[in-house]
């Protein structure tokens, strides 16, 4: 079987904690990392890659409140609409869930344009209509270079996250 199979299996509430403390670190790690480099919006979206990586691993419920959970957090450590960014997580989550199955994701050559397509879509076809529509973060935003650094970062970022989740969860695997 290969190294990131996608056969869901069972989610412990000890294993939703963990993925809990590794989404909070991660958040943390963005807010502190945005705000040294000094321009929101240019960073990896660890909570999107780790999103992805439980709908891989998981039954969809558990993805989406992994999601939903994930995004509020993010919201909350990056300020500006509460809301959006789980809204786009649990709907980028839903769309991608019937097609995990399809291709092999163990390999970066499936993951790395798969987490670039979804950052990429998610920025582009949900958050950026919804803020247009609000009228944020103002006039002079223009997302188009933010957006695709970020999605480019997240996609080379991906393989390293989901082979350190591996290694976190290869032990309880290996007892089943």
């Amino acid at each position: 079987m290969s190294e990131f199979s996608v056969k869901p299996w069972e989610f412990k509430p000890g294993d939703f904690l963990k993925l809990m403390l590794v989404g909070l670190l991660l958040v943390a790690f963005q807010g502190t990392f945005t705000a040294w480099l000094g321009r929101p919006g240019y960073g990896v979206e660890w909570v999107l890659i780790l999103s992805v990586y439980v709908a891989l691993r998981a039954p969809l419920w558990v993805a989406a409140l992994a999601a939903f959970i994930l995004g509020c957090l993010r919201d909350a450590a990056a300020g500006g609409l509460l809301g959006l960014y789980p809204f786009t997580l649990i709907l980028l989550i839903w769309l991608f869930y019937p097609y995990r199955g399809r291709l092999n994701f163990a390999t970066p050559l499936t993951l790395v344009p798969l987490i670039f397509l979804l950052t990429a879509g998610g920025y582009l076809f949900v958050m950026t209509p919804l803020m247009a529509v609000l009228g944020w973060p103002g006039r002079n935003f223009n997302p188009i270079p933010g957006f695709f650094v970020s999605s480019l970062a997240s996609a080379l970022a991906a393989w390293p996250v989901f082979a350190l989740l591996n290694c976190l969860t290869r032990e309880r695997e290996n007892n089943a």
